[in-house]
């Protein structure tokens, strides 16, 4: 429990930052895509322990619908999970300015070693523009909470994202991620990187990542976003 409000402490107290309006994030829950529009990425991340590899997509069915896909595969020292999710994205506040809010809701399956089972996920995600000394960019956080997997886990996470706009060149980005199951250790993740701008509504993301845990901590990601 007390892990759990912890977290809920940390969501209400990093994102009510005093930012003014300004443009959307390239991806992002608390934004319902527009009516047949969509977005997809593929990431890499490259550990000397492993890999992950992860595919996520959304497109906008209706002004108030928003359905996804979330895939995931790791290898990491040997041990091999993932994870197969659709998720619906409904509005909660949709403004052109201010702060967002939105709720998906999620179910699939997980795996760990060889064993598969069901998972259900619910996540409240809030986000905004901002514009400050003559840059720009958005704040935005993921708070859910997730059921199930082989083991019946009941873990919490929170994925938090400060980006910036780049006229040209590289737009730096910092994302953080942290998960708690409900009877182990806080696992965090601190995700430095940048934006670069390609043709056809496309960007490639290069960063490194440093784990909280394993034997090798630092890694390299590489992510490729594209808008259709």
């Amino acid at each position: 429990m007390l892990r759990s409000a912890a977290l809920l402490v940390l969501f209400c107290s990093v994102f009510p930052v005093a930012l003014l309006t300004g443009p959307r994030s390239p991806q992002a829950g608390a934004w319902l895509e527009q009516t047949q529009r969509g977005f997809i990425s593929s990431s890499l991340r490259l550990r000397p322990s492993g890999q992950e590899l992860s595919a996520y997509a959304a497109y906008g069915v209706t002004p108030t619908l928003t359905f996804g896909l979330d895939l995931n595969q790791s290898d990491s020292g040997g041990v091999q999970s993932a994870h197969a999710l659709a998720f619906a994205r409904l509005p909660l506040r949709q403004h052109d300015t201010g702060w967002q809010w939105a709720m998906e809701l999620a179910a699939g399956q997980r795996r760990h070693s060889s064993s598969w089972s069901g998972v259900t996920r619910v996540t409240l995600s809030a986000g905004r523009g901002w514009q400050l000394a003559g840059r720009s960019g958005w704040i935005a956080g993921d708070l859910a909470r997730e059921w199930g997997g082989p083991d019946a886990t009941q873990a919490w996470k929170l994925d938090s994202t400060l980006g910036f706009n780049a006229r040209s060149g590289a737009a730096p980005i910092l994302q953080i991620e942290l998960y708690q199951p409900r009877e182990a250790a806080l696992v965090s993740k601190l995700l430095p990187g940048l934006r670069w701008s390609l043709r056809n509504d496309r960007e490639l993301l290069t960063g490194v990542e440093w784990r909280s845990f394993g034997d090798t901590r630092l890694g390299l990601r590489l992510e490729l976003w594209h808008r259709f």
